[in-house]
C-alpha cells in the first residue's frame, strides 16, 4: 500500500542519501573541540599562542516558510455546518397570516436582564462620595436649623435682669430699664450695656453676666458718699473722686455727713450735677479740714465754704474758708497751695490763743501767705 510522503520527509532522506554517498565534513564545533584537544597535549612541550577565532558557513541554508505555507500547514480543520431545520410559521408565532412554505426559524439570543458587572473599587468610590456628600448636608442641615431656633425662639430672649451689690431701689429700677429684657441671649452686647451702667453716677463699676438661657445677672460696685456739696440749687452727695453722685434727699445715711457750701457764681454753681466731676483734691482737703481742725484748733462748731480764689481765671480753682460761731473768719487757701495744711491750722491755733490771752476780738485771720499769717480784730 503507497502512502503518500509529505516534503519534510523527501528532504530528510534526500539529506541521508547525501551523507551516505560522500565523506561527512566535520563540523565547525567538531573542529574546535579536536583542537582544543590536541592544544591541552602540547601544553607541556610548547608555549601557547594567541588564540584565534574559527567562522564556518554551513553547506545548506534553509529559506523560512512563506506566509501562506505557513497558514495553510497551522492551520485548523473547520466544523462541518449544520443546516437549520426548516418549518413552516404558524400565527402564534408572528402575529400575522402565516404564508406558505418552510422558513428557517432563528431563534434571538435571549435579552440580557443583569447589567454589566462594575468593578469593586468604583462602586467603593461611588459609594464613599455619596455617604459623604448626605453627611455633608445632614451636618449643614442640622447646623441651619440649630441656629435658627436660637436666634429667633423666644425660649433664649432675655426675660429677667438680676442686680446684685446694691439695695437701691431706684438705681435697680434704672438698670433693668435699660433695654435689656427682650434681646437675645446669643446677639446682645453685653460690652456695651457694661459700659451704659458704668457711666451711672450712683455705679462705680459693673459686670454683667448670662445666665442660660434667657437670664442676666449684673453685679455693681455701688459708690460710696463721703460728704455733701451744697449749691444754691441743691445738696448733693459726693465720693472721694469727686463724683457727685445724686441728691442728697436720695442718699441713704446723708444725715451723717459733713456739708461743704459752694460760694461761687452762679454760672459755676449751676454746672453742679449728678455726674460731673469735682476736683478731686478739693473733695480730700475739705475731710482732712473736716477731721483736723477740732483736734488742732479746737474748734468743732464752724461752716467751711468754698468760693473762687481770689485772680482766678477759671471757676474751677477756689479757696476754702471758715466761718466759725464767735464771727471770726478764717481763709485756709486752696489744697494746692505749697503750704500743708498741718502748718495753717498750726498757725491758726497759735493766733486763737494769742487772742484768747490778750482778749481780741478777732475779724479774720488771713492763713494764705505760708509762714506770715496775717489777722484782724474787730473795733470796739
Amino acid at each position: 500500500m503507497n502512502y503518500k510522503r509529505i516534503p519534510e520527509q523527501i528532504a530528510f532522506d534526500y539529506k541521508d542519501q547525501r551523507s551516505s554517498s560522500s565523506p561527512r565534513r566535520a563540523s565547525a564545533g567538531e573542529q574546535r573541540r579536536e583542537n582544543g584537544m590536541s592544544n591541552i597535549s602540547r601544553q607541556g612541550n610548547e608555549v601557547q599562542g594567541p588564540r584565534r577565532r574559527n567562522v564556518s558557513t554551513p553547506e545548506v541554508i534553509e529559506q523560512p516558510m512563506r506566509w501562506a505555507e505557513r497558514r495553510t500547514r497551522y492551520a485548523r480543520p473547520s466544523a462541518p455546518r449544520t443546516a437549520h431545520r426548516q418549518i413552516q410559521r404558524t400565527l402564534a408565532q408572528t402575529g400575522i397570516a402565516a404564508p406558505e412554505g418552510p422558513v428557517r426559524i432563528v431563534k434571538p439570543l435571549p435579552r440580557a436582564r443583569t447589567p454589566i458587572p462594575v468593578r469593586s473599587g468604583q462602586h467603593r468610590r461611588k459609594g464613599a462620595f455619596w455617604r459623604r456628600f448626605l453627611t455633608m448636608f445632614a451636618l449643614v442641615a442640622l447646623a441651619m436649623v440649630a441656629v435658627g431656633f436660637a436666634l429667633f425662639s423666644p425660649n433664649f430672649r432675655v426675660q429677667q435682669v438680676a442686680v446684685t451689690g446694691t439695695s437701691n431701689a431706684g438705681l435697680v429700677r434704672t438698670i433693668q430699664h435699660m433695654g435689656m429684657q427682650g434681646q437675645n441671649i446669643f446677639l446682645i452686647d453685653i460690652t456695651g450695656f457694661t459700659n451704659r451702667v458704668d457711666v451711672l453716677p450712683l455705679v462705680a463699676s459693673a459686670s454683667i453676666q448670662k445666665a442660660w438661657p434667657n437670664q442676666l445677672t449684673v453685679a455693681v460696685v455701688e459708690r460710696l458718699p463721703v460728704l455733701l456739696w451744697q449749691t444754691p440749687g441743691a445738696t448733693f452727695s459726693v465720693d472721694s473722686h469727686g463724683i457727685v453722685m445724686s441728691l442728697a434727699s436720695d442718699t441713704s445715711g446723708a444725715d451723717h455727713l459733713m456739708t461743704v457750701v459752694d460760694a461761687r457764681v452762679q454760672g459755676a454753681t449751676q454746672r453742679v450735677q449728678p455726674g460731673t466731676q469735682l476736683n478731686a483734691a478739693d473733695i480730700a482737703f475739705a475731710l482732712q479740714v473736716f477731721e483736723q481742725l477740732p483736734q488742732v484748733a479746737g474748734v468743732s462748731a464752724f461752716t467751711l465754704r468754698y468760693s473762687a480764689a481770689p485772680g482766678s481765671q477759671s471757676s474751677g480753682d477756689g479757696s476754702f474758708i471758715v466761718d466759725s460761731q464767735q464771727g471770726w473768719v478764717a481763709y485756709l487757701g486752696s489744697a494746692d497751695d505749697n503750704n500743708p495744711l498741718d502748718n495753717r491750722l498750726a498757725e491758726l491755733q497759735q493766733i486763737l490763743s494769742k487772742a484768747q490771752q490778750q482778749q481780741l476780738n478777732l475779724a479774720t485771720i488771713d492763713l494764705r501767705y505760708g509762714l506770715r499769717p496775717v489777722y484782724t480784730v474787730k473795733s470796739s
